[in-house]
C-alpha cells in the first residue's frame, strides 16, 4: 500500500481520483491484455486435459481388448440339464464331450450323535443358558476341570530386532497340557513348542518366560497385525491400579469359583463374605468395598473406593470351571485337527460357534425336535483312506477313548464309531468312455466346469461353441469408445472461434448480468483448439491404421481388414471418420473363422502392418496421451512440469512486474497532483492575504 500523503482535489475542486482512475485504465492495458492471454492458457490447458481423459479411457479399452477372452467367450449346451449343467472357460476347446453315465454322487461327510443330549424330553437343555446353569440338565455328565479359558487380541508391533515375533503378557500361569489356539488373518496355526523345529507356513514357535508367551512366525508380521489366541491357564491373574475415578473391574471370564478367588488392594488382603442375590461381598478387614458377581465375573466398587486407594495397586487370581474336546477332520487339505477349550459361563450356541467357525470346514447342528447334534462336513468327496489316525476310515473323527472324558462323545452323544458317519463319497462317472471320480460334484476339466445334478446310465453331450452374441457386444464396445474418441476430438477442431469476443476483466463483469457473463465466456473460450496440429494428427495416425490391412500369416485373408468384417467409415465424411458396423457380418465372421477375427484386433507383431488394429491403436493413443500431457499436464502436475504450466508461470510473473510498475505509476500521478494541490493551496492562501490589506484601506 503507498506511503504518499494524497490530497484530493480540496484546493482546486478537481475529482483527481477519477482523473487518476481514467489515466491508469489507458496505462492498465498492457497488464489486461497479460491476464486475458493467462485466461487463455488456463482455458486450453482445461480443454487439453478434457481431452486426454477420453484418450486415456480409449486406452483403457485397448488395454481390455488385447485380452484373450474378449474373443473366446464360450457357450455350452447339455442334451439333459436335469442331468448335467456345464459353463466354458474362454481357453476351453470347441466342440462335445459325453457323459456316459454317473454312478455315484459326491456327498459331505456327516456324523450323527447316537442319542439325544437332554435327561428330561420335557424339560430340554436350553441353547442359550450356561453350560454350569444347566450341566445336571444333560443326560451325561459334564466332566469340569479349575482353571481358566482366556480369550485374547493380541496386535503386533512391528518388532525391529525380531519381525517374526510378537511378545504378550499370560494371564496367569499356562497349562501346558493344553495347547494353545493362535489364529491370524483367517489362518489356524500350529502350535509347537520344540525350538529346534524349521517352522512351516502354519506353524508357530510357542515359548513362555517370566509371565509372557512369545509366538515366533517363519514369516515378518506387519505392525498393526491382530491374532487371535486362546489358552488354559491353571489360574487367571488381573493387574489393575486403582485411581481416583476407579468403578469396577471386568474379569475375563464369569461363573468364577469363589472359593478359588483371591485379592488384595496395596498390602490388604480382601475377604468375600456370601452376599446377596448371588453376589459376594468384598472386605478390607470390617469396611466393605464393593461386590463381586461370580456369573458375569463384575467387581463394582463403592462410590470412595477410588479416593481412599487411589495409587493402590490391585491383584486379583481366581479360577472357573471348563471342559474341553478335541475334533479332526480329514479335508482336501489333508488332515486338520482342532482343539476346542468351554468355560462354564459359555453356552451351547458358543460350542457351535467355535466348531462353525474353526478352520474344520465343519458345520454342527442341533435338532430340537430329536435333541440331537449332527456334524457335516462343508466340502463333499472322500479324503481318507486307511490311517493310523483312525482305522475306521472316519471322515469326521471323534475321540474313542473310553477312559478319557470326552464333551462331544460323553455329552453331546457324538460316537467314534463308523457307523455313525454317513456320506463322504467321491462322484464316480465315465467321461468320453473313461471311468474316473472326483471329490465334488462341480468339477473342471480342459476349461469346461461340470456339475452332476443326478445319478443316470444314458449318455448326455455337453457342447462348447462360440458365444457370438458376447464377442460381438465385446467389439461393439470398441467400436462405440472409438466412435466417442472421434466425436469429442473432431467437435474441438471444428469448434467456431470468436476473435472478438477476448476474456472479460473484472471490471467489465460488474457491468454485465451472470446471464450475460456465461454466454460471453461461452464464446471467449469457444475454438481454443480449432485445427490443433496434435489433435489433427492423432486423428488422420488413427483413421491410417484402422483402414490399412493387417498382414499376418496367421489370418486368413478373408478376414484382414476391418472392412472384411463388416466394419466400415461411415459415409458422412463430417462426422471425421466414425466407424459403423453390419451386425449380420460380424456375426457371420465370428462364427465361421474367430481365430482370424481375434488376431484381426489383437495380432502381434515386429512391424506395424504386421500388428492387429487394437495392438496398433494402443500405441498411437499411447504416444497423443503422453504429447497432450507434456503439453497441458495432469491434474497432479505442478506448473513446473508441462509446457502451458510453465507459460503461465512466465505469464504470472509479467503480470506481477506489471502491477507494481502500475502502482508506481498511480504514486506518481498522485504526487504530481498533490503538488499541484498544495501550490494552489498556497497561492490562494497568498491572494487572502493580499485582498485583506486592499478591503481595509
Amino acid at each position: 500500500m503507498t506511503s504518499i500523503q494524497r490530497i484530493t482535489g480540496l484546493a482546486s475542486g478537481m475529482d483527481i481520483d477519477s482523473i487518476v482512475e481514467k489515466m491508469m485504465t489507458v496505462a492498465k492495458q498492457p497488464l489486461v491484455k497479460l491476464q486475458q492471454q493467462k485466461q487463455i492458457l488456463e482455458w486450453q490447458e482445461e480443454d487439453y486435459r478434457t481431452l486426454n481423459q477420453k484418450y486415456f479411457d480409449f486406452r483403457s479399452t485397448l488395454s481390455n481388448m488385447k485380452l484373450t477372452s474378449k474373443y473366446r467367450a464360450r457357450t455350452t449346451t447339455s442334451s439333459n440339464e436335469s442331468y448335467v449343467t456345464a459353463t466354458a472357460a474362454n481357453n476351453a476347446s470347441l466342440g462335445s464331450t459325453t457323459i456316459q453315465s454317473v454312478t455315484q454322487l459326491a456327498t459331505a461327510a456327516t456324523r450323527v450323535a447316537k442319542a439325544s443330549i437332554s435327561t428330561d424330553s420335557s424339560n430340554k437343555v436350553d441353547l442359550n443358558q450356561s453350560l454350569w446353569k444347566q450341566s445336571g440338565n444333560f443326560s451325561g455328565s459334564i466332566k469340569w476341570s479349575q482353571g481358566g479359558v482366556i480369550s485374547d487380541t493380541i496386535t503386533a508391533k512391528g518388532d525391529s530386532t525380531d519381525p517374526t515375533s510378537v511378545t504378550f503378557d499370560l494371564k496367569g500361569t499356562l497349562n501346558s497340557n493344553m495347547p494353545m489356539n493362535v489364529k491370524m488373518n483367517g489362518k489356524t496355526y500350529e502350535v509347537v513348542t520344540d525350538p529346534s523345529v524349521t517352522l512351516s507356513d502354519n506353524q508357530v514357535l510357542l515359548t513362555t518366560a517370566g509371565g509372557q508367551a512369545t509366538l515366533k512366525f517363519n514369516s515378518n508380521i506387519s505392525a498393526g497385525t491382530s491374532i487371535s489366541v486362546e489358552y488354559v491357564v491353571d489360574k487367571a491373574t488381573k493387574s489393575a491400579s486403582v485411581s481416583s475415578d476407579t468403578k469396577s473391574i471386568q474379569l475375563d471370564f464369569g461363573d468364577i469359583i469363589t472359593d478359588s478367588f483371591t485379592m488384595t488392594v496395596g498390602n490388604n488382603n480382601v475377604s468375600l463374605p456370601q452376599g446377596t442375590d448371588g453376589n459376594m461381598n468384598l472386605f478390607i478387614g470390617s469396611t466393605q468395598i464393593g461386590t463381586l458377581n461370580p456369573e458375569t465375573g463384575k467387581i463394582d466398587f463403592n462410590s470412595d473406593f477410588g479416593s481412599i486407594y487411589s495409587g493402590s495397586a490391585i491383584q486379583i487370581s481366581y479360577q472357573q470351571n471348563y471342559t474341553s474336546f478335541n475334533l479332526k477332520t480329514y479335508t482336501s487339505s489333508g488332515l486338520v485337527n482342532g482343539n476346542f477349550y468351554i468355560g462354564a459361563d459359555k453356552t451351547l450356541n458358543d460350542v457351535i460357534s467355535k466348531v462353525n467357525n474353526s478352520n474344520l470346514g465343519l458345520t454342527m447342528y442341533y435338532d430340537e425336535y430329536k435333541d440331537m447334534f449332527t456334524l457335516t462336513r462343508k466340502e463333499t468327496g472322500n479324503f481318507h483312506s486307511s490311517s493310523s489316525v483312525d482305522k475306521d476310515n472316519n471322515e469326521i473323527i471323534i475321540s474313542s477313548d473310553t477312559d478319557t472324558y470326552d464333551f462331544l462323545r460323553d455329552t453331546l452323544k457324538f460316537s467314534g464309531s463308523t457307523e455313525y458317519e454317513y456320506g463322504g463319497t467321491n462322484a464316480v462317472f465315465n467321461i468320453n468312455g473313461l471311468d474316473t471320480e472326483r471329490t465334488s460334484n462341480t468339477f473342471t476339466i480342459s476349461g469346461v466346469t461340470y456339475t452332476l445334478k443326478s445319478k443316470f446310465d444314458s449318455p448326455v453331450t455337453i457342447s462348447v461353441s462360440n458365444d457370438v452374441d458376447t464377442i460381438y457386444n465385446n467389439i461393439k464396445n470398441f467400436v462405440d469408445q472409438y466412435n466417442s474418441l472421434i466425436d469429442a476430438v473432431q467437435s474441438k477442431l471444428n469448434e467456431d472461434r470468436y476473435s472478438d469476443y477476448a476474456p472479460l476483466t473484472d471490471d467489465q463483469r460488474k457491468e454485465m448480468t451472470d446471464t450475460q457473463q456465461d454466454q460471453w465466456d461461452k464464446k471467449a473460450r469457444s475454438g481454443l483448439l480449432r485445427n490443433d496440429m496434435t489433435m489433427k494428427s492423432s486423428l488422420s495416425n488413427m483413421r491410417s491404421l484402422i483402414y490399412s490391412k493387417v498382414n499376418n500369416a496367421n489370418i486368413s485373408s478373408e478376414y484382414n481388414q476391418l472392412s472384411s468384417i463388416g466394419i466400415t467409415t461411415t459415409s458422412d465424411w463430417l462426422k471425421g471418420g466414425k466407424l459403423e458396423i453390419n451386425e449380420d457380418k460380424l456375426k457371420a465372421a465370428i462364427q465361421n473363422d474367430p481365430d482370424s477375427v481375434e488376431l484381426l484386433f489383437r495380432a502381434t507383431g515386429s512391424t506395424t502392418s504386421e500388428k492387429g488394429i487394437v495392438q496398433r491403436l494402443y500405441d498411437s493413443v499411447n504416444n497423443t496421451y503422453n504429447t497432450i500431457v507434456d503439453k497441458a499436464g495432469k491434474s497432479t502436475y505442478v506448473n513446473t512440469q508441462f509446457t502451458i504450466g510453465k507459460n503461465i508461470n512466465d505469464l504470472t510473473d509479467k503480470i506481477r512486474d506489471m502491477n507494481d510498475k502500475l502502482g508506481k505509476l498511480e504514486d506518481r500521478y498522485y504526487a504530481q497532483f498533490t503538488a499541484m494541490e498544495q501550490a494552489i493551496q498556497k497561492y490562494n492562501s497568498q491572494y487572502t492575504y493580499l485582498s485583506s490589506f486592499f478591503s481595509n484601506s
